[in-house]
């Protein structure tokens, strides 16, 4: 008799444990992202998924014709006063900035969970600055 309450216990316990690991406080929902598209010869796309108090940020960056300027796009991410800048452009095996045909995988995460902002940009071969296109809010 002994020995049945404390299999029954055990299994009680165990299925316990199971309801709590298996019910998440804050599901995960992996959503689409994109920039607003300022210009014609880049894009950027993928998707963000927030859990565990992070945000967690992949897709891709391509540019479509060589033009003097480098394909690029920055994500803001911000908790409370504080922001984060993640800025990732297209660049050669040696590290230079890349002007032609290609695409790249990117992917970031951040404990700055609170909002996510998303701008498509380019670097201009020639003078090295960056010009952005407007923000979007994604959450």
């Amino acid at each position: 008799m002994r020995r049945i309450a404390a299999v029954a216990l055990a299994a009680g316990t165990l299925m316990a444990g199971m309801a709590a690991v298996g019910a998440p406080a804050e599901a995960a929902v992996t959503k689409k992202w994109a920039p607003y598209n300022k210009y014609s010869n880049l894009a950027s796309w993928g998707t963000y998924t927030r859990s565990g108090g992070s945000v967690y940020v992949s897709g891709y960056l391509q540019d479509s014709k060589k033009n003097g300027w480098t394909a690029c796009v920055r994500f803001k991410f911000t908790e409370g006063g504080k922001a984060y800048w993640s800025r990732h452009k297209i660049v050669t095996s040696s590290g230079a900035n890349f002007d032609n045909k290609g695409t790249v995988s990117i992917k970031v995460s951040s404990s700055y969970s609170s909002h996510l902002y998303v701008q498509e940009c380019g670097r201009s071969k020639k003078s090295g600055q960056y010009v952005y296109g407007p923000g979007k809010t994604l959450f």
